[in-house]
Protein backbone atom coordinates (compact mmCIF):
# COMPACT_ATOMS: atom_id res chain seq x y z
CA UNK A 1 0.00 0.00 0.00
CA UNK A 2 2.99 2.30 -0.39
CA UNK A 3 3.79 2.35 3.31
CA UNK A 4 7.49 2.17 4.00
CA UNK A 5 8.50 0.03 6.95
CA UNK A 6 11.75 -1.43 8.17
CA UNK A 7 12.31 -4.02 10.85
CA UNK A 8 14.59 -2.70 13.59
CA UNK A 9 17.17 -5.31 14.65
CA UNK A 10 16.41 -5.29 18.40
CA UNK A 11 14.43 -7.70 20.52
CA UNK A 12 12.78 -5.15 22.84
CA UNK A 13 10.55 -2.13 22.45
CA UNK A 14 12.33 1.06 23.49
CA UNK A 15 10.56 3.36 25.93
CA UNK A 16 8.44 0.53 27.32
CA UNK A 17 8.46 -2.14 30.03
CA UNK A 18 10.35 -4.43 27.62
CA UNK A 19 13.50 -2.46 28.44
CA UNK A 20 13.29 -3.56 32.10
CA UNK A 21 14.65 -6.97 31.08
CA UNK A 22 17.86 -5.21 29.98
CA UNK A 23 18.41 -3.24 33.20
CA UNK A 24 21.23 -5.44 34.59
CA UNK A 25 23.05 -5.75 31.26
CA UNK A 26 22.77 -2.04 30.47
CA UNK A 27 23.80 -1.08 34.00
CA UNK A 28 26.98 -3.10 33.57
CA UNK A 29 27.73 -1.76 30.08
CA UNK A 30 26.98 1.84 31.05
CA UNK A 31 28.70 1.71 34.46
CA UNK A 32 31.93 3.36 33.21
CA UNK A 33 30.03 6.53 32.26
CA UNK A 34 31.11 9.30 34.61
CA UNK A 35 28.76 12.25 34.45
CA UNK A 36 29.79 15.81 35.20
CA UNK A 37 28.40 19.26 34.81
CA UNK A 38 28.99 20.78 31.41
CA UNK A 39 29.19 24.34 30.18
CA UNK A 40 26.28 24.10 27.73
CA UNK A 41 22.80 23.62 29.18
CA UNK A 42 20.94 20.54 27.96
CA UNK A 43 17.18 20.47 27.67
CA UNK A 44 16.57 16.85 28.51
CA UNK A 45 13.98 14.81 26.65
CA UNK A 46 13.94 12.53 29.70
CA UNK A 47 13.03 15.19 32.26
CA UNK A 48 11.70 17.91 29.95
CA UNK A 49 13.81 20.54 31.72
CA UNK A 50 17.32 21.98 31.75
CA UNK A 51 20.01 19.64 33.05
CA UNK A 52 23.66 20.50 33.63
CA UNK A 53 24.88 16.99 32.83
CA UNK A 54 25.99 16.11 36.35
CA UNK A 55 23.21 13.55 36.71
CA UNK A 56 23.64 11.91 33.31
CA UNK A 57 25.14 8.70 34.61
CA UNK A 58 24.33 5.09 33.69
CA UNK A 59 20.98 5.31 35.49
CA UNK A 60 20.01 8.41 33.54
CA UNK A 61 20.73 6.73 30.20
CA UNK A 62 18.83 3.60 31.18
CA UNK A 63 15.87 5.77 32.19
CA UNK A 64 16.23 7.62 28.88
CA UNK A 65 15.83 4.34 26.98
CA UNK A 66 13.02 3.12 29.27
CA UNK A 67 10.90 6.22 29.75
CA UNK A 68 8.60 8.29 27.60
CA UNK A 69 10.41 10.76 25.35
CA UNK A 70 9.51 14.25 26.59
CA UNK A 71 10.63 15.95 23.41
CA UNK A 72 7.61 18.24 23.31
CA UNK A 73 8.24 19.38 26.91
CA UNK A 74 11.88 20.20 26.12
CA UNK A 75 10.98 22.10 22.94
CA UNK A 76 8.17 23.97 24.71
CA UNK A 77 10.63 25.06 27.41
CA UNK A 78 13.11 26.21 24.78
CA UNK A 79 10.45 28.07 22.78
CA UNK A 80 9.28 29.82 25.98
CA UNK A 81 12.85 31.08 26.40
CA UNK A 82 12.86 32.52 22.88
CA UNK A 83 14.48 29.74 20.88
CA UNK A 84 12.80 29.14 17.55
CA UNK A 85 15.24 27.12 15.46
CA UNK A 86 15.87 23.44 16.13
CA UNK A 87 18.19 20.86 14.59
CA UNK A 88 17.42 17.22 15.33
CA UNK A 89 20.82 15.53 15.62
CA UNK A 90 20.16 11.91 14.82
CA UNK A 91 20.80 9.36 12.08
CA UNK A 92 17.27 9.88 10.85
CA UNK A 93 15.10 12.76 12.07
CA UNK A 94 11.61 11.70 13.07
CA UNK A 95 10.74 14.16 15.83
CA UNK A 96 11.01 17.43 13.91
CA UNK A 97 7.70 16.81 12.15
CA UNK A 98 5.91 16.93 15.52
CA UNK A 99 6.99 20.49 16.29
CA UNK A 100 4.64 23.46 16.09
CA UNK A 101 4.53 25.44 12.84
CA UNK A 102 5.92 28.58 14.49
CA UNK A 103 9.41 27.09 14.93
CA UNK A 104 12.03 26.13 12.35
CA UNK A 105 13.03 22.49 12.59
CA UNK A 106 15.46 20.63 10.36
CA UNK A 107 17.27 17.33 10.60
CA UNK A 108 21.00 16.80 10.49
CA UNK A 109 21.54 13.45 8.80
CA UNK A 110 19.07 11.20 7.03
CA UNK A 111 18.91 7.48 6.47
CA UNK A 112 21.64 6.53 4.01
CA UNK A 113 22.73 10.18 3.71
CA UNK A 114 25.60 11.40 5.85
CA UNK A 115 28.59 13.62 5.71
CA UNK A 116 29.16 17.23 4.85
CA UNK A 117 26.85 17.28 1.82
CA UNK A 118 23.85 16.19 3.92
CA UNK A 119 24.71 18.67 6.66
CA UNK A 120 24.90 21.49 4.10
CA UNK A 121 21.55 20.44 2.61
CA UNK A 122 20.05 20.59 6.11
CA UNK A 123 21.60 24.01 6.59
CA UNK A 124 19.99 25.03 3.29
CA UNK A 125 16.62 23.94 4.65
CA UNK A 126 17.16 26.20 7.65
CA UNK A 127 18.19 29.11 5.39
CA UNK A 128 14.99 28.71 3.35
CA UNK A 129 13.10 29.12 6.63
CA UNK A 130 14.87 32.39 7.43
CA UNK A 131 17.88 31.24 9.46
CA UNK A 132 21.04 33.24 8.80
CA UNK A 133 24.12 31.12 9.49
CA UNK A 134 27.59 32.38 10.25
CA UNK A 135 28.76 31.95 6.66
CA UNK A 136 32.41 32.56 7.57
CA UNK A 137 32.22 29.50 9.84
CA UNK A 138 30.42 27.42 7.21
CA UNK A 139 32.69 28.39 4.30
CA UNK A 140 35.91 29.79 5.84
CA UNK A 141 37.59 30.41 2.48
CA UNK A 142 34.60 32.19 1.01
Amino acid sequence: EGVRAKRVPVDYASHSAHVDELRDELSEVLAPIQSRAGTVPVYSTLTGRVEDGSGMDAGYWFDNLRSTVRFSDAVTALAAEGFGTFVECSPHPVLTMSLPDDVVAVGSLKRDEGGLERMLLSLGEAVVHGVTPDWAAVIPDG
